[in-house]
């Protein structure tokens, strides 16, 4: 239990020579790390192709009303089976990035001295200092979450603003839809605003959570969280 946590690094496991045998595997996480990134614009490239394409169709050829607010909520939950494509991609990012910064700090080890215990060591250090380009905490002697200003932090990031836009795109098309079924006027202005709102809170909600939750050790203590997070570190599993 908590092994990564108390686990102590002694003088002699360092190496001075400080061997660079580890620059392929760093290589290999920074690539990844990049695909992630690729994946997510390729993604929110295609929605906005598919809306241009598609949008403009269902407009100007001749169908019922129902036939084209069903080709809206169709593109509406394609954008939102997306967006949780989106966010996966995030959460591999960030985790990725937590390990590039892990392995570059075995470089000062000897081989023979890495193992499992300090690899998770190392790797719950390093998510410790980067909780704070996420999470913004409270001050007290409990470890709380700030959450309503962790979130205006989120969304200064240049990962959230384009997650945004695939979000802000899908939300128009539900607007749409919706204001095409119930009807013109106020009332069906009103209806489809109120209801895109939440959709749009709702998705926000949903990206926060699940970046936030790549930290739960950090507040919970929690192996479970610890091991939640480190499943998918995978670059570090062969340790």
């Amino acid at each position: 239990m908590f092994e990564y946590k108390e686990y102590e690094i002694e003088e002699h496991m360092y190496n001075e020579n400080k061997n660079m045998r580890l620059d392929k595997t760093y290589e290999m996480c920074v690539h990844e790390l990049g695909l992630q990134q690729s994946k997510r614009d390729q993604i929110i490239a295609f929605y906005i192709g598919i809306v241009s394409f598609v949008l403009p169709t269902i407009i100007n050829i001749n169908l019922n009303k129902y036939a084209r607010v069903t080709g809206f909520l169709a593109l509406y939950i394609l954008g939102s089976m997306l967006a949780q494509v989106v966010v996966r991609y995030r959460i591999y990012k960030e985790i990725y990035w937590i390990t590039c910064r892990t392995i570059t700090q075995f470089y000062s080890f000897h081989q023979e001295k890495i193992n499992k215990e300090l690899v998770q060591h190392i790797f719950y250090k390093t998510m410790k200092k980067n909780a704070s380009t996420v999470l913004v905490f409270q001050n007290g002697k409990e470890m709380k979450v700030n959450s309503w200003k962790s979130y205006c932090k989120i969304l200064n990031s240049a990962e959230t603003i384009l997650y945004e836009v695939l979000v802000l795109m899908s939300s128009l098309v539900l607007w749409v839809g919706i204001f095409m079924l119930i009807g013109s006027g106020m009332y069906g202005i009103g209806v489809a605003t109120i209801l895109v709102f939440i959709n749009y809170i709702h998705w926000n909600f949903y990206y926060y959570k699940h970046l936030t939750k790549i930290y739960d050790v950090i507040i919970d203590g929690k192996d479970a969280s610890f091991n939640a997070t480190y499943a998918k570190a995978w670059f570090l599993h062969s340790f």
